[in-house]
């Protein structure tokens, strides 16, 4: 039964069971059933059958239950989601002449199962995030992060802050080494990156809608206060010197950061909000909070001024005293501040309904399990397991798979919203090598957020993987080799078990020149 991610509970019955343009599609859930008519339409007819949507109150909100026996397929769900999802279940079922004779019984492990891509260090278009949104419902991925500004480029159109595109989006060249980077001697190419990329308002709504229509929910990142250099070379007041700067052609850590001594800063911040809340009604609201050096906040005056009178501990309390500003006025629109882990430093300023989400490992992590252990929601993309842009010898699908509450030493029961799976794109330019190392992952990463742990099991997911191969790449995911993903194509030196940036960026650059011409 080669289904990703696997069901939950499955029984094999004797027999095919018609399933294409022959047949009749009926019962409950509208927009379900306009969905199978529809996919039905594409399929070879191959006998008499009908399809019968049936309500089940019971079940989870994106459960399903499914019959196919004799000439009849039966779904049960409680919403239009589960319903939904039990025709991506037929869908992977489906063969010339119906499909395996089965019943199933399934529903998610985690209500957040989540995809990031960065926009901001490399563009993508309107048409590659549908792509990528269409893999992730086939897949029964129901959120899409979008990380759309940094100190690389601004990616999104802000009326009332017009430059943030007209200049924020252009950087004058782009780092394609880490070579000497410590020495700021790193190598960089010759061409001006950015001109017109960015998503206008109206794209923007446009692919929340499309995605709605999938059951995916899109979260917007505008990370803040730091990480904003791009907002800065159009808008120098926003930093605590009010130099002028360009967008940075660097990658890493900047310490040109917003500056939270300013009213100003709080004023850009909402905004920012306002305009975006009008796009994306899912109800979280990223706001970044990682990477933030303190080093210009030590010696800028209306920093220091604002900790004196705000009664504050010292710059860490500054950024988490912005921060539930930030998480307050964002409850004004109905959402909910999500951060990254970094956003616990002043974690008595952080708002108790944030959402964290969890990517580095940091003294022990003893304020991310204390936030766990006292109800705090969190949402786990821990880098040494998930983050994408990297080699797979370094980070193999197998690692990626073995991801979960186990993993990270969290007991059940603790608020684990789910998980989700992040590609940052610095060195990632073009869709072949972003496909490379982003798709076999996202269905492993289904399965991470799917299915229970007592169902997980590697072999047999690479198994169904290689099965699928031809599906995956009709609906846009286009898996790697599976040589290159087992982590088989390694550099030609050892480097040990450590990961160093300079070599882990080597190595990506390799595992890509020896297999982009097979992609």
């Amino acid at each position: 039964m080669n289904i990703i991610p696997k069901p939950n509970k499955i029984s094999l019955l004797s027999g095919k069971t018609p399933y294409g343009a022959d047949t009749v599609v009926t019962g409950a859930f509208p927009m379900a059933q306009a969905t199978a008519k529809e996919l039905l339409a594409g399929k070879k007819g191959c006998g008499a059958s009908t399809l019968t949507f049936r309500e089940q109150p019971e079940l989870n909100a994106e459960g399903y239950t499914l019959v196919a026996e004799g000439s009849d397929v039966v779904v049960g769900a409680s919403t239009e989601q589960g319903a939904y999802y039990a025709l991506m279940t037929l869908e992977q079922l489906a063969v010339e002449g119906g499909i395996p004779s089965c019943r199933i019984e399934d529903a998610p492990e985690f209500s957040y199962r989540g995809f990031m891509l960065d926009s901001a260090r490399h563009f993508w278009s309107i048409e590659t995030l549908k792509r990528y949104v269409n893999v992730l419902s086939r897949l029964k991925m129901n959120v899409m992060h979008l990380h759309l500004t940094d100190d690389q480029g601004w990616r999104v159109e802000i009326k009332k802050y017009p430059l943030l595109t007209q200049k924020g989006s252009i950087r004058r060249n782009t780092q394609i080494s880490l070579k000497g980077y410590n020495r700021g001697k790193e190598a960089h190419d010759d061409q001006v990156y950015g001109e017109g990329c960015y998503y206008t308002q109206a794209e923007l709504k446009e692919l929340v809608a499309y995605a709605k229509e999938r059951f995916v929910d899109i979260v917007p990142e505008i990370n803040m206060p730091g990480h904003m250099v791009a907002a800065i070379a159009c808008y120098p007041e926003l930093s605590c010197t009010g130099e002028a700067t360009e967008v940075s052609t660097r990658w890493g850590v900047m310490d040109n950061i917003c500056c939270c001594g300013k009213e100003d800063v709080y004023r850009f911040a909402r905004d920012v909000i306002d305009e975006l809340c009008e796009i994306f009604p899912f109800p979280y609201f990223h706001i970044g909070g990682d990477e933030v050096p303190k080093t210009a906040w030590k010696r800028c005056p209306a920093c220091q001024d604002a900790i004196r009178k705000l009664g504050l501990k010292d710059e860490n309390a500054l950024q988490g005293y912005f921060n539930g500003q930030i998480a307050a006025y964002l409850k004004t629109k109905g959402k909910i501040m999500m951060g990254w882990n970094e956003i616990l430093d002043g974690a008595e300023h952080l708002d108790p309904d944030a959402v964290v989400q969890w990517w580095i490992g940091r003294r022990g992590n003893r304020q991310e399990k204390e936030w766990l252990r006292n109800g705090g929601k969190t949402v786990l993309s821990y880098s040494d397991y998930v983050y994408m842009d990297h080699p797979y010898h370094i980070r193999p699908l197998a690692k990626t798979y073995s991801f979960g509450l186990k993993a990270m030493g969290i007991a059940a029961g603790q608020k684990v919203l789910g998980a989700e799976i992040p590609q940052w794109t610095e060195y990632i330019p073009n869709e072949k090598k972003l496909d490379m190392l982003t798709a076999a992952r996202l269905a492993a990463f289904s399965e991470v957020t799917w299915t229970e742990d007592d169902n997980k099991d590697y072999a047999d997911f690479e198994q169904r993987l290689e099965a699928l191969r031809g599906y995956l790449k009709e609906i846009g995911c286009n898996v790697c080799m599976q040589e290159l993903y087992r982590g088989k194509i390694k550099p030609r030196f050892a480097i040990g078990a450590q990961l160093k940036w300079a070599l882990w960026h080597r190595d990506v650059h390799y595992e890509w020149n020896r297999v982009k011409d097979l992609l």
